[in-house]
């Protein structure tokens, strides 16, 4: 996965999942650092919730028969010896 911000473009990395209390924590790397996010069980409802509308939703229905489109690989000249 990839996260742009004005900062940059930065890869992140989703390892896991741990409990840690009252938080969900997302274990993982950004970048080259290692990264714990933690999550509340109210921002997990909210989270859930935007991922529930019906545009979102509909976009991860049709996620597996969309197309990816790619730049076609130039073919090599075939040489006339």
């Amino acid at each position: 996965m990839i996260i742009k911000s004005m900062a940059g473009e930065f890869d992140i990395s989703i390892e896991g999942f741990e409990v840690e209390g009252r938080h969900l924590v997302m274990v993982g790397r950004m970048g080259v650092w290692d990264a714990r996010t933690y999550i509340t069980g109210t921002e997990l409802f909210m989270v859930l919730g935007k991922l529930l509308k019906p545009s979102v939703l509909l976009g991860l229905i049709t996620l597996p028969f969309r197309r990816v489109t790619v730049e076609p690989k130039p073919q090599a000249e075939e040489s006339n010896d």
